[in-house]
């Protein structure tokens, strides 16, 4: 497989160990040295006959000039930013060889990919000797449960299983969000791979030179993953298929484990609401510390069942969002990926990306004319959440004193922030708090305090009053839900309008 950048220039290629590969770079005339043009990787032996051939050396050990063996499993990244996962050898099917792997390697193939990155969304390319098993319907094709396990849990993009010869490529399909942790997003997974087929004389496998012309070398032009918008890894293809594999049997069949039951709960990127916080509460036993269960946050994007399709684009260490149930249709969330109950809680960092989403709201809602308005309540939530609702330009200029009268009104006035001063030089550690901040940079504030009955939904409710937006019915987001199809469309025409202001 020849892997090139964009514009033609051929960066590296990689190739599947297996089949006498090495017997071609030893058998060259005496005197007689073969050079490489371009950095090559392969992948190891698989069979005794081969071990020979490939070093003990696990990592990156130079064949020859040019020519590196990659080892057993890993992934390797290049210096433009790709990622490709690989796993060498056959499947151990008795007593475990050289040549052979087990549930083991993939579960440390896994480990690597996964640990450390609370972000991962997935790899460029899955490079492995063996097809996967379920790719194809051909008996005859050594296939392997592993390696279709490591496709549902790495979402590569490409798969590459070159050990039996005969060019295949497979129509394109996409595996499913997992949950339990899983970050990835459903990226469309194309398969590319040969099998033994039969011929008059017997098996054949396709090679250099081969007299039938069949397809020896592909060529692929990547972008890495990470360097790739969410709406063009999520855009759909004419040509897709379901997924042909199903993690609960194929955890199954390589760990010897029961199957999964039942289905996780799905969770939303909407504002916390009261009632479900009170019953939470009744649940807990009373003057008991209770520590937050993070794989249960509705925010935090590596927790389960997230409903990832809302999101509109994943930066650093912050991701943007639409608000389910929102008041209109570009209301947005701007939340950090691992968990953190406010923004005075975050890291500098964090406060800067956020910043520049900022930002890049301000320009988008520019185009039709409009301004944001930017609210955090810090108050009966557990994830820090900062709302953004565009308004007419004409809204702005009774919004602070509309914003002042409710809030005297309903026993919580707000203070202006000085121009000099930051949020965390006013409001104390721990100290619940609402804040908002108007078009035109002043900030709104109110400490909360434990005998205030702060409104949930105050936000909304000034944005919604007629003066701002005039859209009564739209307070609760439980009466502007809609469906999921619905929001599907919505969200991919905003991840494209928003391409043109998106800085991640």
């Amino acid at each position: 497989i020849i892997l090139r950048r964009r514009g033609g220039q051929i960066q590296h290629s990689i190739q599947e160990g297996g089949n006498n590969q090495q017997q071609r770079f030893r058998t060259a005339p005496p005197n007689v040295f073969v050079l490489v043009p371009i950095p090559t990787y392969i992948l190891g032996p698989t069979n005794q006959d081969q071990l020979a051939e490939f070093p003990k050396e696990e990592a990156d050990f130079e064949l020859c000039p040019n020519v590196y063996y990659l080892g057993k499993r890993g992934i390797y990244n290049d210096s433009k930013g790709l990622k490709v996962a690989y796993l060498s050898g056959l499947v151990c099917s008795g007593d475990k060889n050289k040549w052979n792997y087990d549930e083991s390697d993939v579960s440390d193939l896994c480990d690597v990919a996964l640990k450390g990155s609370p972000s991962f969304r997935g790899v460029d390319v899955l490079l492995t000797s063996q097809w996967p098993a379920g790719i194809v319907n051909v008996a005859e094709a050594a296939q392997s449960e592993h390696i279709s396990y490591l496709i549902m849990k790495l979402k590569p993009r490409y798969v590459v299983s070159g050990l039996e010869g005969v060019f295949y490529e497979r129509a394109p399909f996409r595996c499913p969000n997992l949950g339990d942790h899983d970050t990835t997003f459903e990226t469309v997974t194309r398969f590319i791979g040969g099998w033994l087929i039969k011929t008059p004389n017997g098996k054949r496998l396709a090679r250099v030179g081969n007299p039938s012309k069949d397809k020896w070398i592909y060529a692929l032009s990547v972008t890495p993953l990470n360097k790739m918008k969410i709406a063009e890894l999520l855009q759909k293809t004419t040509d897709e298929t379901e997924c042909p594999f199903a993690i609960d049997e194929l955890e199954s069949k390589v760990f010897k484990t029961k199957k999964r039951k039942g289905d996780i709960p799905s969770q939303y990127f909407y504002d916390m609401n009261a009632s479900m916080e009170d019953e939470k509460r009744k649940q807990r036993p009373k003057r008991q510390r209770v520590e937050f269960d993070q794989a249960k946050c509705w925010f935090c994007l590596a927790s389960p069942s997230v409903e990832k399709h809302l999101v509109i684009t994943v930066g650093e260490s912050c991701y943007l969002t639409l608000a389910k149930g929102g008041m209109v249709p570009e209301h947005f969330l701007i939340c950090p990926m691992e968990h953190f109950q406010n923004t005075l809680a975050c890291s500098e960092e964090i406060r800067q990306e956020m910043a520049q989403f900022k930002e890049a709201i301000r320009k988008f809602y520019h185009r039709k004319d409009t301004v944001p308005v930017f609210f955090e309540r810090n108050y009966k939530t557990s994830h820090m959440q900062l709302q953004a609702v565009p308004i007419p330009q004409q809204a702005t200029r009774e919004l602070k004193d509309i914003f002042l009268d409710e809030s005297e009104a309903q026993g919580c006035r707000l203070e202006e922030l000085e121009s000099h001063s930051r949020l965390d030089q006013v409001v104390p550690p721990k100290t619940p708090y609402f804040t908002v901040e108007l078009p035109d940079g002043q900030t709104l504030y109110t400490k909360i305090q434990g005998s205030m009955n702060f409104p949930l939904s105050f936000g909304r409710e000034v944005l919604a009053s007629g003066p701002v937006l005039d859209m009564p019915d739209r307070v609760e987001y439980r009466d502007c839900l809609i469906d999921r199809s619905a929001e599907e469309e919505l969200v991919a025409r905003i991840r494209t309008d928003f391409e043109p202001f998106d800085f991640t």
